[in-house]
């Protein structure tokens, strides 16, 4: 391949370079910080990890914006990256005002700046490394915390927000994990790709998206000889993936009663909320969105305790699997659960450490005992 002399090639016209780089698909995100007392914010789609060990990440901004100079100055950002139905936000973001976080849920991370509290994941950085290039800063982040909910990105593309191409198979995923919670599938039976194919009236490569991520609901497991088989679920998994997120609450409780900050509980009471509205009358409203509110309300819960340890062990516990193959097998629960919640929202606020203890043991015990319940239909497995 003949290459030509250095300096020969002509130059780029910008504004046909801005139309080539268009066509590659960006997530978007907003980065937050504060300084001064102050919050900044903006959205940016120039952001991407660096590396995984040690945990890097690496955040673009234009020098002319404010929050590149407040996040020089405060020395840490906040990544909030956002879900696909949040165009609206990213554009809030993007529009240059004195209160962009105006009518916005946010809450304090572990190092206290602003996080949005809807966005689909938070990773929270320290700079190490701050490089300047044309009119653009780099900043290089240590991450000291990263969370992550259940969702599709918004992504950034020629000009306009979308979502990843995937996001047109999620119908034919939940069909498939309906089918696993309705037990048309017994424990332990394989799920061939090409008849979950036929069966659902779709492509292969559908039927293989819903695969993986029925695998990374642990609802089915990978058998390296026999390929993808349901997973067995019984009262000891239930058991013991509820007493560890109890052992977790009860050691939030005694590291973070009575320094939780106003913004904090606000956010703890925020979250309550959201859930509380999906279970009416011993009946969940939509499952999956009670499933992805108590979730939330449990990580921001744990994340009080301001460690980013007890948060990552709680985020490996794979409740929503415990919650989705047992409480999802039903639309019928029980108002007690959010009785209890309540409990335990009501003993932060109060800072009252015993009531919390109370309220979370409690919880712990009647979610094992609704299980018990359910499995005693299924012959004890599902």
């Amino acid at each position: 391949m003949k290459q030509g002399r250095a300096g020969a090639a002509t130059a780029v016209d910008p504004v046909h370079f801005r139309h080539v780089v268009g066509h590659l698909a960006s997530g978007v995100t907003v980065v937050t910080t504060a300084a001064e007392e102050k919050h900044y914010g903006m959205t940016a789609s120039s952001v991407t990890s660096l590396s995984a060990e040690p945990p890097m990440m690496l955040a673009c901004i234009n020098n002319a914006v404010p929050t590149a100079d407040a996040v020089s100055r405060s020395g840490k950002y906040v990544v909030n990256i956002l879900g696909e139905d949040q165009g609206e936000l990213a554009q809030q973001f993007s529009i240059a005002s004195d209160d962009k976080f105006r009518n916005v849920a946010s809450h304090r991370g572990v190092l206290g700046l602003p996080m949005l509290s809807d966005a689909l994941a938070h990773i929270e950085c320290e700079v190490s490394e701050k490089v300047v290039g044309g009119s653009h800063s780099i900043f290089i982040g240590r991450v000291v915390s990263a969370t992550a909910g259940d969702g599709q990105p918004l992504t950034y593309f020629r000009g306009g927000y979308g979502r990843f191409e995937f996001v047109r198979d999620d119908e034919v995923y939940r069909q498939a994990r309906q089918q696993v919670l309705s037990r048309v599938y017994q424990a332990d039976q394989v799920i061939v790709l090409e008849d979950l194919a036929t069966q659902l009236g779709v492509e292969k490569s559908a039927a293989f998206y819903a695969l993986t991520r029925l695998y990374a609901d642990g609802l089915v497991g990978r058998d390296p000889e026999r390929g993808y088989v349901i997973t067995a679920f019984d009262l000891g998994t239930s058991d013991q993936t509820f007493d560890a997120r109890l052992a977790i609450e009860l050691g939030v409780i005694d590291l973070a009663i009575g320094r939780v900050s106003a913004s904090e509980l606000a956010a703890l009471r925020d979250r309550f909320e959201r859930m509380a509205a999906l279970l009416v009358g011993d009946r969940f409203v939509d499952f999956h969105d009670y499933l992805d509110a108590n979730y939330a309300f449990h990580e921001q819960l744990v994340a009080l305790a301001r460690n980013p340890l007890l948060t990552a062990t709680f985020g490996g516990l794979s409740i929503k699997s415990v919650m989705t193959r047992s409480f999802g097998s039903t639309p019928v629960t029980s108002q007690r659960f959010i009785d209890v919640q309540r409990q335990l929202t009501e003993a932060f606020e109060r800072a009252d450490a015993a009531d919390a203890r109370q309220a979370a043991r409690d919880y712990c015990e009647s979610a094992k005992q609704r299980v018990r319940e359910i499995l005693a239909h299924t012959g004890g497995r599902i």
